[in-house]
């Protein structure tokens, strides 16, 4: 007589029915039987990191990578307090992530119990779906209330379950995968004319790509050259359209380049592509924006619109371009090629600096050269993530960093998720010294997975940006300086590759190194706390 399946085990098969592969997260006392089920399942990968702060940024970069929901699986009291800055992030930058936690017992809910929280309020400010799974007859059916909101919602949700119900059989129907929860909204034909009508009228046209237009990127290069607009990129979207495009720009805002503002300037009208990022220091105020985007909540939530477009930014971009009558404006397509030139040459005497330490936009112009055509390129939060963006020039690389929550932590913890789930592509993190220590053990999770991510560190002792800023405001930079380790030693003990440069002569034939060589490395990048010019203003 066959063994009767608990909750435990139906929780797993449930997500294993809905395509989940991979689980992210930390033992604990309360998710014990998830534990030994996830050891009896051959259909669900656990992954165990040192923090269940990676678990969760694993999950968020899981979803931004592929758009398939991450989860991510914690203890309860602290362990559940520990996903809550990678829920955040994800929660922030609207992807799908469900995490589920362990919880006392149901007899000590409500009360003094060690390590008792009260979760769903703990949790609701940064989940749209936050649920307790009591009964084992209600398996299935909570597990579905958080999938849907995270799924068709591209949201976080979360589900805690008190670890005297795990055991308990479970004898609830599974419920087979929804492929609607993945439709979406479009724009009608009549509709598109609108935006066609607007975009025949523009002399002076930009498109701005986020993220949301990596799909359309071969449409967006085909439409800009049609409209003759100009193409720049927010830092998500890098790689959308590559370098050798006649007309393609750079970023926009302060991690971006100075001609993209200068040409927004003088355009009369942008086309903003799965993009949500609107700097309103680098931008005209009275511009004329059409937005595209796959959420109808999301066109004017944060960017003024004259005009938008819902649906598929493929489908709907080659709807425009096949639409719009290739345009002989030789003024404006000039001016952008002129700002292009000027633009690159200026790059060109930043990059070329040959000193030690290294200057920051060497060590970027390296890894332009180095990166792999289809890199992944995992980005934390601090001045190096300004410098990436204002320097690199990207052929189809696409890059992870946390958007709109801006944490710290993210870049090596994203990197482990990247090639999880890009086994074949290369990847690599490029992070700043303070931003790494706050998640470096888990560069142990990559040795010990033997995933082989590369992590460069651009180590300028100081957490650069805030010291930079408070200089300029005319303010002591108290707790800007870092005491840090030898990251490259650290790195060889933890059983991977630790490598350093101290002079830019040395980048690009270590970087090979590190990218040419087995399994995790680490490259320990010497660099000056230089500012990124014209960044250096207090906010």
């Amino acid at each position: 007589m066959s063994k009767q399946r608990n909750v435990a085990e139906a929780i797993l098969e449930q997500l294993s029915a809905w395509g989940v592969k991979y689980i992210y997260g930390l033992v604990g006392d309360d998710i014990f039987y998830l534990m030994d089920a996830l050891a009896r399942r051959n259909t669900i990968k656990f992954y165990q990191v040192k923090h269940e702060e990676s678990a969760a940024i694993m999950a968020s970069a899981q979803a931004k990578l592929t758009g398939e929901t991450g989860v991510c699986l914690a203890d309860g009291g602290p362990g559940t307090a520990h996903l809550i800055n990678g829920l955040a992030d994800a929660f922030m930058d609207n992807v799908p992530v469900l995490a589920i936690t362990g919880q006392v017992a149901r007899k000590d809910i409500g009360t003094n119990k060690k390590q008792y929280v009260d979760q769903q309020s703990l949790l609701r400010p940064l989940v749209s779906y936050t649920g307790l799974l009591c009964d084992p007859a209600a398996t299935p059916q909570v597990l579905e209330n958080a999938w849907r909101p995270a799924v068709a919602g591209r949201s976080v949700s979360h589900v805690s379950v008190p670890m005297d119900v795990l055991p308990m059989p479970c004898e609830a129907a599974i419920i087979p995968p929804a492929p609607y929860l993945g439709s979406h909204p479009r724009s009608s034909s009549e509709v598109v004319q609108g935006a066609l009508e607007l975009m025949r009228k523009s002399h002076r046209p930009v498109i701005l790509s986020g993220a949301g237009g990596r799909k359309a990127g071969r449409f967006l290069s085909e439409l800009s050259l049609r409209w003759g607009a100009a193409i720049i990129n927010t830092l998500a979207g890098t790689g959308v359209v590559d370098r050798y495009h006649p007309y393609y720009v750079g970023g926009l805002g302060h991690a971006g380049s100075p001609a993209s503002a200068r040409l927004l300037s003088q355009a009369d009208l942008c086309l903003v592509v799965g993009a949500n990022w609107w700097p309103q220091n680098y931008v005209p105020k009275d511009i004329p924006v059409i937005q595209i985007d796959l959420n109808p909540g999301h066109i004017g939530s944060t960017i003024p619109v004259a005009y938008g477009l819902v649906g598929d930014a493929g489908s709907l971009v080659e709807q425009l371009s096949s639409a719009i009558t290739p345009d002989s404006n030789r003024e404006w397509t000039g001016l952008i090629r002129k700002e292009i030139n000027s633009w690159l040459n200026q790059l060109e005497q930043e990059t070329s600096v040959q000193s030690s330490p290294v200057h920051p936009a060497a060590l970027i112009r390296a890894i332009q050269q180095v990166a792999q055509d289809d890199a992944v390129i995992c980005l934390d939060t601090g001045d190096h993530t300004v410098w990436f963006g204002r320097v690199f020039r990207p052929v189809r690389q696409q890059v992870l960093l946390s958007g709109k929550w801006r944490t710290m932590g993210f870049g090596l913890p994203a990197a482990l998720a990247a090639k999880i789930n890009r086994p074949a592509q290369k990847v690599l993190a490029l992070v700043g010294d303070g931003g790494y220590a706050m998640t470096m053990a888990d560069f142990l999770t990559a040795v010990k997975y033997n995933l082989d991510v590369k992590i460069v560190i651009m180590n300028n002792s100081c957490l650069a940006m805030e010291k930079n800023k408070m200089a300029a405001g005319g303010l002591l930079p108290e707790g800007t300086s870092l005491q840090n380790p030898d990251f490259a030693g650290y790195a060889n003990n933890c059983g991977g590759l630790g490598l350093r440069v101290e002079h830019s002569m040395d980048l690009e034939s270590t970087l090979r190194d590190a990218l040419n060589s087995e399994g995790p490395s680490l490259v320990d990048v010497k660099t000056s706390a230089l500012a990124v010019p014209g960044t250096t203003m207090p906010v």
